[in-house]
């Protein structure tokens, strides 16, 4: 064998050797490509299995969880549902004594909402879910409790001070229209993390007789609910 045939022969081996060991740690090393993979099955997995993964509740995307007893399980991030109102009914406003001194925000889920909008009904597990909201100041500047902000005068809001649900589902609630509802607590949080359903003396009855329609309290709700008007040229 020639002295250059042996150079080369020991430079193609050499380079033949690096490059399975390339390989190796190739095949060996998955942690960031093939999480990220993974991760984006996973997440499109749980996309897909997201509306109606309750078969008691098909058109909706974030159903009611109920415990073993029948509680209600406080929902998760509410805050991130749809946003459909926040009506108001300040102490200022009610010679110091309003039942509810606080701004209602209530959100609803996604599914929930683009149901409503599409169909003007409400589907089944359905959930309402008021978080209570007190002014910022509860005395005010003036006898009715309002004050002054640069914006003008008005109510403001302030701490967080209860939560409240109400859930459509025709076989639990047959008795009520068809709606439960839910208190986990009327005060500051930590809210509970379940509650019992309500006697209906205390909150479905204000419903049946006053709701605008199925048990809601829509007309409060109307212009968020409404999809915006489209702007023309």
């Amino acid at each position: 064998m020639s002295v250059n045939y042996s150079r080369s022969f020991r430079s193609v081996g050499s380079i033949a050797l690096t490059l399975s060991f390339l390989v190796l740690a190739a095949c060996g090393s998955k942690s960031d490509d093939d999480s990220v993979g993974k991760s984006t099955v996973s997440t499109d997995k749980s996309a897909a299995l997201a509306l109606g993964s309750d078969p008691a509740y098909p058109a909706i995307d974030i159903p009611p969880v109920w415990s073993s007893d029948g509680k209600l399980i406080q929902p998760k991030d509410f805050r991130e549902m749809v946003f459909i109102g926040a009506p108001l009914t300040p102490h200022g406003l009610n010679d110091g004594k309003a039942n509810f001194p606080e701004f209602h925000n209530v959100y609803v889920q996604p599914a929930a909402f683009k149901a409503y909008r599409a169909t003007g009904k409400w589907p089944e597990g359905t959930m309402m879910i008021k978080e209570l909201q007190l002014v910022d100041d509860p005395k005010g500047d003036f006898p009715d409790g309002s004050r002054v902000l640069p914006s003008g005068r008005g109510y403001f809001p302030g701490a967080v001070n209860g939560l409240d649900v109400s859930v459509k589902d025709s076989k639990r609630f047959a008795e009520t229209n068809n709606w439960g509802y839910f208190n986990f607590n009327h005060a500051a949080p930590p809210y509970l993390a379940e509650a019992a359903l309500k006697p209906s003396d205390q909150c479905a009855g204000c419903h049946i007789a006053n709701a605008h329609e199925d048990m809601v309290y829509v007309d409060l709700y109307k212009p968020i609910l409404d999809p915006l008007p489209t702007a023309t040229n």
